[in-house]
């Protein structure tokens, strides 16, 4: 009897131990399975592409106690992952498809053609048309008129240097008193003027008679001949003292030497 009750203490406490070992390896798995449900501090600031790094230790521990529990807990960190990878997911495309500044083809505004410039091109036999006339106030004079029959602005600079005769005579003079305020350039189709006297007081010289009159032209300096010369035939003769003769400056304003 006592054998029996012996046997039956010694297997009860077998019993108790073999539950008391089996309650504490439960706890300990139970323990780390909740360990490895929380995420990293890190894992919401990493960007997405380091989540496939190896996980932890204490990962590892919880996926080693049991099964069941290493499946929630991988559901957990799933979670949390796909929540901080979104966030930063949209900030970094808020980034890339920040507006750029507009570009501009426009260039330079061109400046304005001034339309002007300096003209230097001297009125010539080639680019004006002579006038001679008689007139009978004052008397023995002549009025010179050229008048610009090309397209382009030409200047008729200084005097009229003039001929009345094929023969070899005497430079007609030049009135200084008569020089313009400016040069006179000519537009096509506007006329510039010069006087021209032929006798003056007598002084015993002999004159002879002219029916044309021959004119030449200058350039910038004033001094030298330029360009072809012109020629116009005169309604009537007129008696000329080539010493007696004078002329005028060419001029834009006929009422400035027609009472000279």
């Amino acid at each position: 009897m006592r054998t029996n009750f012996r046997i039956a203490a010694a297997a009860t406490t077998t019993l108790v131990a073999a539950l008391a070992l089996t309650a504490c390896g439960g706890g300990d798995g139970s323990g780390d399975t909740k360990a490895g449900d929380r995420p990293a501090a890190s894992s919401v600031a990493t960007p997405a592409a380091d989540d496939a790094q190896a996980p932890s230790a204490n990962d590892s521990a919880g996926s080693t106690a049991g099964d069941s529990k290493a499946s929630g807990s991988g559901t957990g960190t799933s979670t949390g992952t796909g929540t901080g990878t979104g966030t930063g997911s949209s900030g970094s495309g808020s980034g890339k498809h920040a507006a750029a500044p507009a570009k501009t083809d426009s260039k330079p505004a061109k400046k304005p053609s001034s339309g002007g410039g300096v003209v230097d091109t001297p009125c010539t036999g080639a680019n004006v048309k002579l006038t001679a006339t008689p007139v009978t106030r004052p008397i023995n004079h002549i009025l010179l008129t050229v008048t610009n029959t090309g397209k382009t602005l030409c200047n008729a600079y200084n005097a009229p240097s003039i001929s009345f005769s094929k023969d070899a005579q005497s430079p007609i003079q030049i009135d200084r008193d008569t020089i313009p305020q400016a040069v006179v350039t000519l537009s096509p189709g506007a006329s510039a003027y010069a006087m021209v006297r032929t006798l003056g007081e007598d002084d015993g010289s002999k004159a002879y008679d002219a029916d044309h009159v021959t004119v030449y032209f200058h350039g910038r300096s004033g001094n030298e001949s330029t360009g072809p010369s012109a020629y116009a035939a005169l309604s009537k003769h007129v008696a000329v003292v080539d010493s007696q003769a004078r002329a005028t400056y060419w001029q834009s304003d006929l009422s400035t030497i027609d009472s000279w």
